[in-house]
């Protein structure tokens, strides 16, 4: 069985360095939690955000507009919590109505209040990252883990399978700016294994189940699975044939419990730091 990269232990220590950022601070951080209508999906991660960042000392504001909100309506709105001072980052739940298109919705935040990093600013922030940048918030969470478990990627043979705007693109600037040798795939790659079989670190971020199998990994490998998917019963499952590359490959993260159990941790840091640059 491979070491397991959990990603608990990463979350836990990113919320305690949140809770003494906020403990230093004169006055609560607040973070705007934006929902449009009713989808299960967003309220769903609604109450886990606040849940998490209600944990590490921050206030969250619920914002909740009707489902028939007009897109220069909802700008309107948007621009006041840009402008609101007592309002420290704002975070965009998704999904959104036909009537609101994320590109454009995503480019009326303020990229200072940008925890998620979905603007074109944060996401542009990627081709030369500094310390403390908003970049796109999956991306980020990879490299934290990776940090956490010590793992070098200078000079590392790394294959990223995925290329999303929100994922893929970003988390490749992030690796050949820590100076890995990197190769972009995706689903639609040709003989995908011939480049996976020779990699040290393997990244899916695809969103197809059972992508990345046993034979296309060597036992040297690592594992980072960024899927998120669902199976026939329901159960939530990556892009890795967990059961058996699991059996081979040095250290690999599981799905549930891997990268996703980061992203909300550090959305609460995130939130933290921002407000500690302006208090």
């Amino acid at each position: 069985m491979s070491k397991l990269l959990k990603g608990k232990p990463v979350a836990d220590d990113i919320l305690q360095r949140t809770k003494n950022l906020v403990a230093s601070l004169s006055a609560v951080p607040q973070v705007a939690l934006v929902r449009v209508g009713v989808d299960p999906a967003a309220k769903g991660y609604q109450r886990s955000a606040a849940n998490v960042l209600q944990q590490a000392g921050l206030k969250t504001v619920p914002v909740v507009f009707d489902s028939q909100i007009t897109f220069s309506e909802f700008e309107s709105q948007v621009t006041q919590l840009n402008e609101d001072q007592q309002i420290d980052a704002i975070l965009l739940l998704e999904p959104l109505p036909e009537s609101l298109p994320l590109d454009a919705v995503q480019d009326l935040l303020d990229p200072c209040k940008d925890i998620d990093g979905v603007t074109r600013a944060n996401l542009g922030s990627t081709l030369s990252p500094r310390s403390g940048d908003l970049v796109p918030l999956t991306a980020a969470a990879v490299l934290e883990l990776l940090n956490f478990y010590e793992f070098n990627l200078l000079g590392v043979e790394v294959v990223l399978i995925g290329d999303s705007l929100t994922v893929g693109r970003p988390l490749a600037n992030l690796l050949l700016a820590q100076n890995a040798t990197l190769t972009v795939c995706d689903k639609y790659t040709k003989q995908l294994f011939e480049h996976t079989v020779q990699a040290q670190l393997v990244i899916t971020a695809v969103g197809q189940p059972n992508l990345l199998t046993a034979d296309m990994v060597n036992k040297d490998a690592v594992v980072v699975d960024v899927g998120t998917n669902y199976d026939e019963a329901g159960k939530l499952v990556g892009d890795v044939d967990f059961a058996q590359v699991s059996q081979k490959v040095q250290a690999i993260t599981p799905v549930p419990g891997g990268v996703g159990a980061i992203t909300t941790a550090l959305l609460a840091y995130r939130a933290a730091r921002i407000a500690s640059q302006g208090k």
